[in-house]
């Protein structure tokens, strides 16, 4: 004999429901787009929202940046050169714009952030700082209740990479003349920007490729 559902569990079932068709529906996804110009073919994927940099890298880089993953094609074997600072992004909001950052632009920036606060966690008035707190150069550590053990004679204190600058560098668009498709990701230090203002331009002015986001 069947089991009669009741009511009220038929509508608190419809309402998860619903309740997940709309997560999902809100939910942001990147924005892919792609142009050209008589040397080269250029397919871009933006992350311009923390909670996408941070699916994409692990890491919402402190919600301060957006990033492009792209991937520069030469057309008939063309020889090119790519160069970071050819890649503009801008926003028609206010007139904000940016070429990419050096992952060590990003990491000082970081550092920057943390010296204008007062603690280890504290940031500039209007920003957060999220993730592990990364203290880098010589000096006492940030945090007082932390303390650091020197190296004792005969030890060797090798210099430790930085896994954050790692990751950067190790998915950074690389700068190089070649005739070959190449992929890479370029970090630029823009927020809370709407997608539909937002431009990417690539190239000099006479062959310039512009492209916009949905």
């Amino acid at each position: 004999m069947a089991t009669p559902i009741s009511t009220a569990g038929l509508f608190i079932g419809v309402g998860l429901g619903l309740i997940g068709i709309l997560a999902a529906a809100d939910k942001k996804t990147p924005s892919a787009t792609r142009g050209e110009n008589e040397d080269v073919v250029l397919e871009v994927t933006l992350y311009d929202d923390p909670m996408l940099v941070k699916d994409l890298l692990g890491t919402d880089l402190g919600g301060h940046y957006m990033v492009a993953d792209v991937k520069i094609d030469p057309k008939f074997g063309k020889q090119i050169v790519i160069d970071r600072d050819d890649f503009v992004l801008r926003t028609e909001k206010d007139g904000e714009h940016t070429t990419p950052f050096a992952p060590s632009q990003i990491l000082a920036q970081d550092a920057v952030l943390v010296s204008h606060g007062k603690g280890p966690n504290a940031a500039s008035p209007g920003m957060v700082l999220e993730g592990p707190l990364i203290v880098r150069g010589g000096g006492p550590p940030a945090d007082p209740g932390v303390t650091a053990k020197a190296p004792q004679a005969g030890e060797n204190s090798p210099k430790q990479e930085d896994p954050l600058k790692k990751l950067l560098e190790d998915k950074i668009l690389p700068e190089k003349k070649t005739a070959d498709a190449v992929t890479g990701l370029l970090y630029f230090p823009m927020e809370k920007q709407k997608r539909k203002d937002l431009e990417l331009d690539y190239g000099p002015r006479e062959t310039r490729i512009r492209l916009r986001f949905k």
